[in-house]
């Protein structure tokens, strides 16, 4: 059981790393974009743009997903597993912290997710 709850962990964690890295990625590539762009349906550049949209959005989904799956087992089996006594309940503000900094994160991955979406239907 302990090496389920080992690989489960591991899987919540990579699925963080997922959505981390995918949002930064969408930020650089927003962030690359000439102002107002626009490109037609045709065009190579949209096609790029767009299909790397598609791929990255796809990924984020899939990382939320395993962030959620994983983090209720995850959270199910903290006090069996993880719950260390000598840390005691500073353990718990701990989790709590590295939560909220990471929902900051989530946010702006969010928005970039939604950024991302609508620049796809704006060039269609």
């Amino acid at each position: 059981m302990a090496t389920l709850v080992l690989l489960n962990n591991f899987l919540h964690d990579f699925s963080a790393a997922g959505w981390i890295f995918c949002s930064v990625l969408l930020f650089v590539m927003l962030r690359s974009l000439p102002e107002g762009f626009h490109a037609r349906k045709g065009d190579d550049l949209y096609l790029y743009i767009v299909n790397s949209f598609k791929k990255i959005r796809l990924f984020m989904m899939l990382s939320l997903s395993g962030i959620v799956v994983f983090g209720i087992f995850r959270a199910l089996a903290y006090k069996s597993y993880e719950w260390n006594a000598a840390s005691g309940d500073s353990q718990i503000t701990l989790l709590i912290v590295k939560h909220i900094i990471l929902s900051f994160v989530f946010a702006a991955g969010l928005y970039y997710y939604f950024r991302a979406g609508k620049l796809m239907k704006i060039n269609k």
